[in-house]
């Protein structure tokens, strides 16, 4: 009963919003519970849908994985830059950045993108994905540095290859927090420590 009234709701939708519906669900599980979680089965008993509704949006539990990811992988990259960009110095943006990235809330994303790096060696279209949100935040990333560099708050001669230094260590960091192998409050000191000598800050004021 339920899930005969839920095929007569979606036929209701606009195809607009019932592949939104069946996304935002895909990565509200791919958050919750990993990449490996999302299949078209599980969506469809979640919204009380059958699987042949979500496979007509989605293809694959491939494909669907991949557009969890890179909607997910995509709000949390829009929301470091929103917070960068409302920093009033590059060194502000980036301590921002550092925090944001390090806070045990973030615990969710960085598990994302470990699953992501895994699953993508045998998923094409979710290392695509992965590659060019990667590109993404390194462009960000040097785009700040650049910043600092023309207001004299920093001192680094090439923006993009400190950039991609700075997103190496998050990486590496989130992972750490990931499987709480390191306090996020250590995590955000060894970055803090790192960005100083990384930029070459003067912190002597």
């Amino acid at each position: 009963m339920v899930a005969s009234s839920a095929v007569r709701d979606a036929k209701r939708k606009s195809p607009a919003e019932r592949r939104d519906e069946l996304l935002r669900r895909a990565v509200e599980i791919s958050l919750d519970e990993g990449l490996g979680a999302v299949t078209l089965r599980k969506v469809a008993a979640d919204l009380g849908v059958t699987p042949g509704l979500v496979s007509h949006y989605f293809s694959s539990a491939e494909h669907l994985i991949t557009e969890a990811f890179r909607t997910a992988a995509g709000e949390d990259l829009d929301r470091a830059r929103a917070l960068m960009a409302a920093q009033p110095t590059p060194t502000a943006a980036i301590n921002a950045l550092m925090d944001y990235t390090l806070d045990e809330s973030s615990i969710d994303a960085s598990a994302l993108w470990l699953e992501a790096w895994s699953v993508g060696r045998t998923n094409r279209g979710l290392a695509a994905e992965a590659a060019d949100l990667t590109d993404q935040w390194l462009a960000g990333i040097t785009e700040v540095i650049r910043a600092g560099n023309q207001a004299g708050e920093f001192h680094t001669p090439d923006p993009t290859i400190t950039a991609r230094r700075l997103l190496i260590l998050i990486d590496g960091l989130g992972s750490q927090m990931v499987v709480r192998a390191v306090p996020p409050a250590e995590l955000k000191h060894i970055a803090r420590a790192y960005v100083v000598a990384e930029l070459h800050l003067d912190v002597s004021g």
